[in-house]
């Protein structure tokens, strides 16, 4: 299989590119297209559906294309796999259980193909509803089965969290689930979840929580316990100016790796603390904070190491990393993506996302945080 990146910052860039990479006799069929909202989705779609290829598209929080970053832009990956080896699911969750689209979606797959594996991206009418990516793996896994392959990420909409959207030939939906389902049978699909965050501290327990919000940590206000931690005694009104950005909980996995989850903010009143994925009482987990660079190596040496046992050779990458770590790395995000690129050395394209699906080094099916993602093809 034959794959090339290009990019863009226009419909007229893109369309340019594209032509200069068909001049050369290559035909893709498929196409992941990354754009930010601001770019004009419907005439990227119209420029590539004349072209007759099949389009998987996610609005983003900045585009990837190999070690590049752009913010406002337009990444696409064209591949020219076999037709036969993979299908584009699409539906509309509006006003419907989005646990149930999924779980039909996931039936409709199972019907193309007797091993899909998934790529998936959906989009959030309230970037927020930091449930709705549980939800839908959950309902993946509970169809397709734990061993299933998902990766993936939520769309974003360069932070301005209003709507995202994701996109075919012939949808947009800003309450949208897309699948790009391949066959397992003829596409290998292989990948990493990492974030080279590393724990601190000693290990606690959630003792009450809500919903995403954690109400106690070791039977204590988990606000109160937080800030403890931090070196700080504050006030309610302190709260408020008080970056709980900043903390991470690593939540303990068995027999797997770490889970990382976003702290978002306070709750003055219950002294809670919001996180950005689920949670339930009993879970574990050690407090961690923004990693030094040298994180950025890591990553790329865990590539490395799964170049050299799990996966020698790859037609080409596609990567989800979550949109928090610009803000924690800068420029140095560039390098991460290098790193991981360099080791097999073909085309990337991706997104830096508002959450990642891919599976727990060693564990399950995992909605991530703070988190890199990344998804090898080959085809067979």
């Amino acid at each position: 299989m034959q794959a090339k990146s290009i990019k863009g910052n226009s419909s007229e860039e893109i369309s340019a590119a594209l032509t200069e990479s068909m001049a050369d006799g290559f035909q893709p069929t498929l196409a992941l297209v990354f754009i930010s909202v601001k770019q004009d989705r419907s005439s990227i779609i119209s420029i590539l559906d004349r072209k007759n290829i099949q389009i998987f598209g996610a609005t983003t929080g900045g585009e990837i294309s190999g070690s590049d970053i752009s913010h406002e832009g337009i990444s696409i990956l064209l591949l020219d796999m076999d037709p036969a080896s993979f299908q584009i699911l699409f539906d509309d969750y509006t006003a419907r259980d989005v646990a149930e689209v999924a779980e039909a979606m996931t039936n409709q797959a199972l019907t193309l193909f007797s091993r899909p594996a998934f790529i998936l991206c959906n989009s959030i009418e309230k970037p927020m509803d930091i449930q709705l990516g549980e939800k839908i793996l959950q309902s993946i896994s509970h169809v397709a089965g734990n061993d299933v392959i998902i990766w993936g990420g939520g769309a974003g909409d360069d932070l301005i969290f209003k709507d995202t959207f994701v996109f075919n030939n012939t949808n947009i939906s800003n309450q949208g689930i897309l699948m790009l389902v391949l066959n397992e049978d003829k596409i290998v699909v292989k990948g990493m979840a990492a974030s080279g965050m590393k724990p601190m501290g000693t290990e606690k327990v959630i003792t009450k929580c809500e919903g995403s919000w954690i109400l106690e940590i070791d039977n204590q206000p988990a606000a109160d316990l937080v800030t403890k931690y931090m070196g700080e005694s504050l006030s309610p009104e302190d709260f408020k100016d008080f970056n709980i950005k900043s903390i991470f909980l690593n939540l303990l996995r068995e027999n797997s790796s770490s889970i990382i989850r976003s702290t978002l903010g306070f709750n003055m009143d219950t002294k809670g603390i919001a996180v950005s994925g689920k949670i339930k009482p009993g879970d574990k987990f050690r407090f961690t904070f923004l990693p030094d660079f040298d994180v950025l190596t890591e990553v790329s040496e865990n590539a490395r190491q799964f170049q050299q046992t799990e996966m020698a050779e790859a037609d080409a990458l596609v990567m989800f990393s979550c949109i928090g770590r610009i803000d924690a790395f800068g420029p140095m995000t560039s390098e991460e993506l290098q790193g991981i690129q360099s080791v097999f050395n073909v085309p990337m394209a991706g997104f830096f996302s508002y959450g990642e699906y891919g599976r727990a080094t060693g564990g399950n099916n995992e909605f991530h945080n703070m988190t890199c993602c990344w998804v090898a093809l080959k085809e067979k």
